[in-house]
């Protein structure tokens, strides 16, 4: 149960940074590029960690959820802080 709990926090988390990802680029050149390439390389971190919870992609899924929170992507949302706080890597 509680791996499927977790699951679902991901899926949410992942959802709420694409959803945040979207309106915060309008197809201008105001868009943040750092937030364009961050996304999807947390969302295969994400993946990877979900489908096989080693030490190894916990390590790469801490690492690309702070680059997406060091470039800005997290704005306001505080579940990327949370969700990088409660990961239990070594």
């Amino acid at each position: 149960m509680y791996i499927r709990l977790n699951k679902t926090i991901k899926t949410t988390f992942i959802a709420g940074a694409i959803a945040f990802l979207l309106f915060c680029c309008d197809g201008t050149e105001s868009g943040n590029f750092e937030c364009i390439t961050a996304v999807p390389e947390l969302n295969d971190a994400a993946e990877a960690y979900n489908q096989d919870p080693s030490t190894e992609n916990c390590n790469e899924y801490r690492a690309a959820l702070q680059r997406f929170i060091n470039n800005g992507c997290a704005g306001m949302d505080q579940s990327a802080y949370a969700e990088l706080d409660g990961l239990p890597c070594n």
